[in-house]
């Protein structure tokens, strides 16, 4: 290889750079800095016109008021020597009183009716405006043009008076006005594109952090985060990571929530699966008797139908998480719900050994689903049924009076409760508190409640009624419904025993 031939990597860098190239002449970065750019460089060309505009035009006025004040000057020193005719001002003007005028920058002219020149240093005259104005160019000694504004004026006798004044401030003026114009504009133009190229690989920089992540995330890395910053004001970017970030944080819990109800699905149904193979392999090599096959076909149908009841569960908890039951909302007694569950539950918590009372005010109404709120309600008190001792006492609760945070359902019991670092998991998906799983529940009861609650916009709350945490109390914060209007405070309900 030559050595004046790029390797490889070289042409790599050189790749690279071009595709770094083209990629900022496509930011949006670059094209709103280019757009900026011209409007910074019209409005500096708009500021310059003005400028120019008012600056030239007001040295004009000056010299042209300079020139004005002049010729009535010499009007008027004319009349008092005997006539302004064009010889007089010459015999004037070619004494001490024109040296004098000459030498303070004055350049004039005078004429006669004929067009010979009488008097002045001024060249020929130039074609002049309507009202005599005219400019002209002066070659001095040192060969020097300058310029000229002046104005001339007929005399009564035909002649004719013409001054003028230097007017080169003219234009060293606007060429002075122009040239930082031209230069200011150039250093905006450079400044924009310089600050935009900037801003624009700033931003990519940026975007190639959320597309790396995202990749790596793709691949597998799951706990990599978009990049925020952790100091200063948040800018867009910022807010975009943060709410990607937190996008990842729900996937990954869900992830997870689908992994444990994975795991726990697979360890709760090989469970009875497997008392439904023995079951079924102890009919079939030991029963002799019809009532045997039918005893085992019973235990058979037992157990089917606990794993039906299992997957009905989850369906309804995917169809309440799906909010397909939001359409159908409708105004809903809430007090008639617990006074109906609690008659129903009573004799159950009586063969039990257990006491069930209420206090539920009449006529709370919240907005919602009555079918999956009497779920709840009944996921509730079975929960409170299957996991207190006899003798507990099970509570009913549905406040009167109108509290600030809403309507509220609450079921309490002075049980051994759930310990506080375990309340969070226990709304999961096929959580137990017992290892074992020898409660007979399937662990979907409260993730019901959960579902449901969240579908209905209700804070669920889970806390304990005694002293060391024990006794459970779970309350239900229902929103006010749009249309209860204002609620009176209702007298509590006196106990009652179901």
């Amino acid at each position: 290889m030559r050595a004046d031939h790029p390797g490889p990597r070289a042409w790599r860098s050189w790749r690279q750079d071009l595709v770094s190239l083209a990629r900022l002449r496509n930011s949006s970065g670059v094209r709103l800095a280019l757009l900026y750019a011209a409007v910074f460089v019209l409005s500096s060309v708009v500021l310059f016109v003005l400028v120019h505009w008012v600056t030239v035009g007001a040295l004009r006025q000056q010299i042209s008021n300079a020139v004005a004040a002049d010729i009535a000057d010499l009007l008027q020193g004319g009349e008092s020597h005997g006539g302004t005719t064009a010889e007089g001002l010459a015999r004037i003007l070619a004494g001490q009183e024109g040296a004098e005028r000459l030498r303070s920058g004055l350049r004039f002219a005078v004429e006669d009716a004929a067009g010979r020149r009488l008097a002045g240093d001024l060249p020929a005259l130039p074609r002049r405006a309507a009202d005599g104005w005219f400019e002209s160019q002066d070659e001095g000694q040192d060969e020097d043009q300058s310029a000229l504004l002046g104005r001339a004026v007929p005399l009564p006798d035909g002649g004719l008076l013409a001054v003028a004044r230097d007017a080169t401030s003219l234009d060293e003026t606007a060429d002075l006005i122009e040239g930082a114009f031209f230069w200011a504009g150039g250093v905006m133009l450079l400044l924009g594109l310089g600050g935009g190229v900037l801003v624009a690989h700033g931003f990519l920089r940026r975007v190639d952090a959320i597309a790396a992540t995202a990749e790596a995330i793709a691949h597998g890395a799951l706990e990599r985060r978009v990049p925020v910053r952790a100091t200063g004001p948040a800018d867009e970017m910022d807010r975009l990571g943060g709410a990607i970030n937190a996008m990842l944080d729900r996937i990954r819990d869900l992830m997870e929530e689908l992994r444990h109800a994975s795991a726990a699905i697979a360890h709760d149904l090989r469970t009875p699966l497997a008392r439904l193979r023995q079951g079924l392999e102890a009919a079939r090599d030991g029963a002799a008797t019809p009532e045997a096959y039918r005893a085992a076909m019973d235990a058979a149908l037992a157990e089917t139908d606990a794993i039906l009841r299992s997957f009905a569960a989850l369906l309804r908890i995917a169809q309440v998480e799906a909010g397909a039951r939001r359409a159908a909302f409708a105004p809903v007694d809430l007090s008639a719900i617990a006074t109906d569950l609690a008659e129903a539950y009573g004799p159950s918590a009586e063969d039990g050994g257990r006491t069930l009372t209420t206090a539920i005010a009449p006529g709370v109404t919240v907005r919602g689903d009555r079918e999956l709120l009497m779920q709840a309600l009944a996921n509730l008190l079975e929960n409170a049924l299957r996991h207190t001792p006899p003798g507990t006492v099970i509570r009913v609760r549905v406040p009167g009076a109108r509290l600030p945070a809403g309507p509220a359902l609450v079921v309490e019991d002075d049980g051994p409760g759930i310990p506080p670092e375990a309340r969070a998991q226990v709304l999961r998906p096929f959580h137990r508190l017992d290892p074992s799983r020898s409660d007979g529940g399937s662990g979907l009861g409260l993730a019901l409640v959960a579902a449901v609650a969240k579908l209905h916009d209700a804070a669920l709350e889970l806390g304990a009624t005694g002293q060391e945490g024990r006794g459970l109390r779970v309350t239900l914060r229902f929103p006010f419904p749009s249309n209860a209007g204002s609620a009176q405070a209702v007298p509590k309900q006196p106990e009652s025993r179901g």
